[in-house]
């Protein structure tokens, strides 16, 4: 019966940061969950500037997207996705909003990159 406590089965060993090396700095309070974001966005390799751009986002859609169609399983309603149902209404709107008027969510329009 388990006593509770540390075990050598419980500590995870290694830091979670990709970069290396850590180093305890002062923030303020009111900040510590944007920081963090940030830091762990920068870590995986995703710039802030990277983030919010149209282009991006909305080949985060098209990805989402195949991923469903890929991991769907047919059931005796359906064969085959269908994403003209209403439960993908408010992604379909989303989409919408982000190619034609992204600067109304605070998205950068840049088609320049697109992969």
């Amino acid at each position: 019966m388990s006593k509770g406590g540390w075990t050598s089965g419980t500590r995870t060993s290694g830091s979670t940061w990709s970069s290396g090396k850590t180093q305890t700095i002062r923030v303020p309070i009111a900040l510590v969950d944007e920081i963090m974001a940030y830091a762990r966005a920068l870590d995986s390799g995703i710039g802030l500037s990277q983030v919010n751009r149209a282009d991006v986002i909305l080949e985060a859609i098209d990805y989402y997207i195949k991923f469903r169609g890929k991991n769907f399983r047919p059931n005796q309603h359906s064969r085959k996705p269908d994403l003209t149902s209403r439960a993908w209404d408010e992604l379909r709107k989303f989409q919408k909003l982000v190619k034609e008027n992204p600067q109304v969510l605070g998205i950068e329009k840049d088609d320049t990159c697109r992969r």
